[in-house]
């Protein structure tokens, strides 16, 4: 076995991608960017110890002694108690106190406060007194939660802006930044996914109504309007734990005309934008879907779905590709694996991970150009399987980001989803 110092000395070292022909297009604007603020979308799961986050997210406000920060806690279960932790890090990272403002925005009573029922503050999205604070601001952050308690306070049944919406938008506009985590991401994008998972997007389709927010993680999916501020697809978040991939496709594909590109962000993880240049920070990766070239068959199939995967420290400009890649090493040509035939069917397999699968079993292994996994429901006896392959456009690179532990991107991996049904002999 190499050392991690002698791999990297097998690999191509790459200066720069701006010569990829196949990123320009993966990454063309799908509508008109705002050009003046930035956005720190964050999968959910924000740790306080994730200090590149936050710290990206202080500067982009103006630094610690000028950042004016509002905290929108609509989506949470307990918006004070929870509104009030972002703020105690805030203060943890610099930010004075008195710089930092609990938006009285939510739509049910936090149990921890014995004094305020917050639920009365579920008409202040449509207070000008808010939305006036709000606009005073030179960042808003989003506490998680349910999505669709942010969608009840910041837009009206019509889908059109409230005061409050209409005010983030102008700190946006005005070179502000907008972060968010969890429901505070999906709310990001111009359409949002509020329910459903991977099996019943895929075998189900949609649903026209919402339940509850535990329906999240089952059913078909359940789609509403967003704030429209990431312009360049939709939105999905805890995307590789919660295996969301399947509900990403099928709402990117749904919308392909308008919106076929997908960001699947994981936990603990921020996809960073502003003035057209992306970046991954945090402890995870994003996941990019690209439905513009993709097929649906009557049979619930998919075919041609293209995959891509960003690691922390990469960026592309949308529309170019890569504008910082001078530390990957390419792995077609220098394959490190040799493991034939690999495949992944649940918690038991190795690779579990679709970012492991990928990186180790496919783009870094020499003998497969094709790798399968299969998503099952055991009630049934049916399901669906998973077919990624690498073709002529397909690009891998490896990285050590944290010492000797293997870190892989990937552009233009195609998949293919095929219904299937199994008999279990026992």
């Amino acid at each position: 076995m190499l050392s991690t110092f002698e791999r990297g000395h097998k690999r191509h070292i790459i200066t720069l991608l701006a010569g990829l022909m196949t990123l320009p297009m993966l990454f063309a604007p799908t509508a008109q960017a705002a050009s003046q603020g930035g956005l720190v979308i964050v999968g959910g799961a924000l740790r306080a110890s994730n200090t590149a986050v936050y710290e990206r997210f202080i500067d982009m406000a103006g630094g610690r002694d000028s950042a004016l920060i509002g905290v929108i806690p609509a989506a949470s279960g307990k918006p004070s108690r929870n509104g009030q932790k972002f703020i105690d890090d805030m203060i943890a990272m610099g930010v004075p106190a008195d710089h930092l403002t609990l938006m009285s925005i939510a739509v049910i009573d936090d149990s921890s406060t014995e004094d305020i029922d917050e639920s009365q503050w579920a008409d202040n999205g449509d207070d000008p007194k808010v939305a006036e604070t709000i606009a005073q601001q030179t960042a808003i952050w989003m506490i998680g939660g349910d999505q669709m308690r942010l969608r009840q306070t910041l837009m009206d049944t019509e889908g059109s802006p409230t005061p409050a919406a209409q005010a983030i938008s102008e700190v946006f506009q005005s070179g502000g930044v907008i972060g968010g985590t969890s429901a505070g991401a999906a709310i990001m994008s111009d359409i949002m996914i509020a329910s459903g998972d991977s099996y019943g997007a895929l075998s189900e389709g949609f649903t026209d109504s919402y339940g509850s927010m535990d329906e999240q993680e089952f059913g078909p999916v359940y789609l509403d309007k967003g704030l429209g501020l990431f312009p360049y697809g939709i939105i999905d978040q805890h995307f590789d734990r919660k295996a969301r991939y399947g509900r990403l496709i099928t709402t990117s594909f749904l919308h392909r005309e308008q919106y076929p590109m997908g960001f699947g962000i994981e936990e603990n993880t921020a996809l960073v934008v502003a003035e057209g240049i992306a970046e991954v920070l945090g402890d995870g990766g994003v996941h990019v879907i690209d439905t513009s070239q993709a097929q649906h068959g009557d049979d619930g199939s998919f075919s041609n779905v293209r995959l891509s995967y960003f690691q922390p420290g990469d960026q592309w400009r949308f529309g170019e590709g890569y504008v910082n890649a001078s530390d990957k090493h390419e792995t077609g040509g220098n394959e490190y694996y040799h493991t034939p035939t690999p495949i992944q069917t649940g918690v038991f397999s190795r690779n579990g991970s679709l970012r492991d699968f990928i990186g180790y079993d496919l783009i870094d292994n020499e003998a497969a150009t094709s790798v399968a996994s299969y998503l099952l429901n055991p009630e049934t006896d049916t399901g669906f399987r998973l077919d990624f392959q690498q073709g002529t456009a397909t690009r891998g690179y490896w990285k050590a980001l944290d010492g000797q532990a293997d870190s892989y991107s990937y552009v233009n991996v195609r998949l293919d989803i095929s219904p299937v049904s199994v008999e279990i002999k026992q």
